[in-house]
């Protein structure tokens, strides 16, 4: 069975109401469907919303598509006792191998391509036509948020895929603003340097595990098409752009293709974001789209950026990597974790099985090596990394401050952050100042004894027998 959105929609909406709800009334894409989302965080739920009707558009549109970490265990279908034995671990267990372990795609006709069942060009060419939501009061406009753009690396003919933010500046013309670390920001440069427009397509709608490896960090060599096909556990099926020399996901819902200049720039913003605040306007590239092709019935992929699902959809790739730097240098190194994922704080928690004085000061240095992780703590193997209670009690029992929490300043961070600066420490820039602390016992000393239940006893105790 081909893996695509509508595949993972059916199998999610098995799982019961707290993994799926359909909207029951009409909503209007300016701000309602964000506030819908939020109101609902409100109350600890956090549902795949699918909304069949909605204002100005033919089209449906499903969002909240990665409001619960757990739900990563479902799109990858890890087996339940496996979970319940694991934990959240096993989902983080299963990313890092399937990363890995790519596949090349499988090139089909259009004729074989669902995403080619509507073609528009030239005059027919509006973006309208799609249920793209205005997400905040104070945002610009209208944005597609979580659409993968495709373009080619111009020296490796490497095709590239990330996740951009995208606000519609026209019937045919959209903002493409890229972070300035991110791989597509290096190929639109290179571009920019050869004097030539970059082809892109920007594609909305596929599976879950399409999406996140849109989100991979780390190797520019990477072809992210390649890792899609691990992640599924089948080779992506891809067709040929209609107006550009570039790759499509056939089982993608809707595909926007066009090209940038690189030399040429407009403005973006401000835009709600991740980190609770909006962030100011910038710069950015302008897509002058050339055609439009989707399903006859096809489901639009929103994500609102300033929800708890915009971290959540960028958590396994930031822990998968992280994982790797620590343990090239921690090879002790148990799990890491993204923490609270409820909240929109870049804060990761790193377990090692600590063998020697100033390993776990090192495996913090190796976490804060990726841009978007601000503050790392480094606890001890018996702690859960997954548990926050536990992660802040070992920060609230185990840390001395003077001596163990270390401040990094002037080190690439994430330049939407509000904290973040430039050289000048007077503007906004890449830059920020990182912690590291240190919440491990100490290895040679003596330290007080953590009270446990007998484990036996834990593990053979169902709750169910008394209660």
């Amino acid at each position: 069975m081909t893996r695509d959105l509508r595949q993972y929609l059916q199998f999610i909406s098995q799982a019961g109401p707290e993994y799926y709800a359909e909207v029951k009334r009409p909503v209007s894409p300016i701000l309602e469907i964000s506030a819908l989302q939020e109101k609902l965080a409100a109350e600890g739920r956090f549902p795949v919303l699918y909304c069949g009707q909605v204002a100005g558009s033919k089209l449906p549109l499903v969002t909240n598509l990665h409001g619960r970490y757990d739900c990563w265990g479902k799109a990858f279908e890890i087996d339940p006792a496996v979970l319940r034995k694991e934990g959240n671990f096993a989902i983080l267990k299963e990313h890092r191998k399937r990363q890995h372990n790519t596949r090349p795609v499988e090139e089909v006709p259009a004729s074989a391509a669902p995403v080619k069942e509507v073609v528009l060009r030239g005059e027919d060419v509006d973006l309208g036509l799609l249920p793209i939501p205005h997400h905040a009061q104070l945002d610009s406009g209208r944005y597609i948020t979580i659409g993968s753009m495709v373009c080619r690396d111009p020296d490796t003919g490497i095709p590239n895929v990330g996740v951009y933010r995208h606000e519609v500046k026209g019937r045919n013309r959209l903002g493409c603003f890229i972070n300035p670390s991110n791989h597509g920001s290096y190929i639109a440069r290179r571009y920019a340097e050869l004097g030539r427009p970059m082809e892109i397509v920007l594609f909305i709608g596929h599976h879950p595990l399409v999406v996140l490896g849109s989100c991979m960090r780390g190797d520019m060599n990477a072809n992210e098409f390649e890792v899609m096909g691990g992640l599924l556990g089948e080779s992506l099926q891809v067709t040929r752009g209609e107006t550009v020399d570039l790759p499509v996901p056939a089982y993608a819902e809707i595909a926007i293709e066009g090209t940038i200049d690189p030399r040429q720039w407009i403005t973006d913003g401000p835009l709600a974001e991740w980190t609770g605040y909006y962030g100011e306007q910038k710069s950015c590239y302008q897509i002058n789209v050339t055609a439009i092709t989707m399903r006859h019935d096809a489901i639009f992929h929103d994500l609102d950026n300033a929800h708890a699902e915009h971290i959540l959809v960028m958590a396994l790739p930031h822990e998968s990597n992280a994982f790797d730097a620590v343990q090239k240098v921690v090879p002790s190194v148990q799990a890491v974790h993204l923490f609270p994922p409820m909240l929109c704080v870049k804060m990761m928690a790193i377990s090692i099985k600590k063998r020697v004085p100033g390993e776990a000061r090192l495996a913090g240095l190796a976490a804060l090596t990726s841009p978007q992780v601000k503050v790392a703590v480094v606890v001890d193997d018996d702690i859960d990394v997954f548990n926050e209670r536990e992660v802040l009690w070992a920060a609230g029992t185990r840390v001395t401050a003077d001596t163990d929490m270390h401040i990094i300043p002037n080190i690439l961070g994430a330049p939407l952050d509000p904290t973040a600066y430039d050289e000048t420490r007077l503007g906004r820039g890449p830059m920020d100042s990182k912690v590291a602390i240190d919440a491990t016992r100490p290895i040679e000393l003596p330290f007080e004894t953590r009270i446990t239940p007998p484990r036996d006893i834990w593990e053979s105790m169902d709750l169910a027998d008394y209660v």
